[in-house]
């Protein structure tokens, strides 16, 4: 079954029942740092079917999530709103409080959530999801992403995928792993690939491919499985950006003066308009949210560094001219920071950066050589490749410097993350 109609029949199973009380809770998520509320977290019973399963994968979301310091409530703790005791919750700190009850009858599972403000000692949501027990961790990552949305005013990002390069030498294989850290699939085996990068929609995937002896660029249907060529100019064809219409995409290859340039390439007609015309190497294109600029990478100066390019006239300026090698940009989902690696005391590390040039923060002042930012769809989550602890791996951050989280845990090496919009 392909993945698309897997996703398609667990949420098919999915049972809403929506209860909101009259408080407002709202999580600013915006600050340079984030304090984190005290939780309690409770499943009932705890011996009853996936009960172990579904409270790892929550815990470690909630975790994920830097918004919570966990709580354990006795085991006994089944919170509902005719049980909970606002005041002993209180009396341990506690501002916000989870409850699941848990029923399984064969392949059938059932999970009531209640959610509760013990501040305000209101009911926030309850809701009940139905799932097949294969299922479970999908309706783990919807309960979060509800709770996030509800609390931030901001989507989560669980019900997502991160595509990125698994190395098995001598390939460079293509696979994707869910954001909290389950569900490793591979998608093209045994084969070389590059610079992979999800549609606007979710349902495509770009990537850079050696099948042919040259480095085309291909696209993967996640529905059908099937791949289809889209450019195959002699040379690079390579670090793909898509608009966000979804209708075209910017590219490197190889320009009139021998070097790389980008190219914006209409996909309905195959159609090319060159952007850059020069000497220099210009690759690594990321589109602003309102599709009307590109970041982009240039040595133009001598040494990499990132420009922004209106599209509209195509003008240039510089964006970073510090460093002696800054690149992979990624624009942010909102359009308030762009993200890049750059060497730093002979490390690449990742920072952020305002689009006017602004606010530099360094987002990973760990040991080792970390890569390849791209951003989850809340605009606060990032994902990055980093040999911080062994075999290049991926690893998530927040722009509050969370974590960080490891992801995968390879062999030889995993990189050029890439994350997807939400699917579900």
């Amino acid at each position: 079954m392909s993945l698309g109609r897997k996703v398609f029949f667990v949420l098919f199973l999915i049972f809403f029942s929506f209860k909101m009380g009259e408080s407002i809770v709202y999580i600013e998520i915006d600050s340079p740092t984030q304090r984190l509320y005290r939780l309690a977290f409770s499943i009932y019973p705890k011996d009853t079917g996936p009960s172990g399963r579904i409270e790892r994968v929550l815990k470690r979301c909630l975790e994920i999530s830097h918004l919570f310091e966990l709580v354990d409530l006795p085991s006994n703790g089944n919170l509902t709103p005719q049980t909970i005791d606002y005041a002993s919750l209180k009396r341990n700190q506690v501002e916000l409080a989870l409850s699941l009850r848990l029923e399984a009858s064969g392949r059938e599972v059932l999970l009531n959530s209640f959610l509760f403000d013990v501040v305000g000692e209101s009911l926030i949501k309850s809701k009940t999801y139905r799932s097949s027990q294969e299922g479970v961790n999908l309706i783990c990552y919807k309960l979060v992403d509800e709770i996030l949305e509800l609390l931030t005013g901001r989507p989560g990002i669980f019900c997502s995928r991160i595509a990125f390069i698994r190395q098995i030498h001598p390939y460079r294989e293509l696979w994707m792993i869910y954001p909290e850290g389950s569900g490793e699939m591979p998608l093209l085996r045994q084969t070389l690939c590059m610079s992979p990068r999800f549609s606007p929609d979710g349902k495509r995937l770009l990537f850079t491919n050696f099948k042919r002896m040259n480095p085309d660029l291909y696209l993967l249907e996640l529905e059908t499985g099937r791949v289809n060529l889209i450019s195959s100019r002699p040379g690079p064809n390579s670090a793909p950006s898509w608009s966000p219409d979804g209708k075209k995409v910017v590219l490197s290859l190889r320009g009139t003066k021998g070097s790389l340039d980008l190219f914006l390439l209409n996909l309905n007609d195959g159609s090319l308009t060159p952007l850059t015309q020069t000497p220099y190497t210009e690759t690594s294109p990321s589109f602003s949210p309102d599709g009307k600029s590109l970041v982009y990478v240039s040595d133009r100066t001598g040494t990499p560094q990132l420009y922004l390019m209106d599209l509209e006239s195509k003008k240039t300026k510089p964006l970073t001219q510090f460093g002696t090698y800054n690149a992979d940009p990624s624009w942010s989902p909102k359009g308030d920071w762009i993200a890049f690696s750059g060497r730093w005391e002979g490390e690449f590390k990742v920072f952020i950066i305002r689009p006017d040039g602004s606010d530099l923060r360094l987002l990973t002042p760990y040991k080792g050589n970390h890569q390849n930012p791209s951003w989850a769809p809340n605009g606060r989550h990032l994902v990055f490749s980093s040999d911080m602890r062994g075999p290049r791996s991926l690893y998530i951050t927040t722009l509050q410097k969370g974590g960080p989280w490891g992801l995968t845990f390879p062999k030889e090496g995993d990189g050029q993350p890439n994350w997807s919009p939400l699917l579900f």
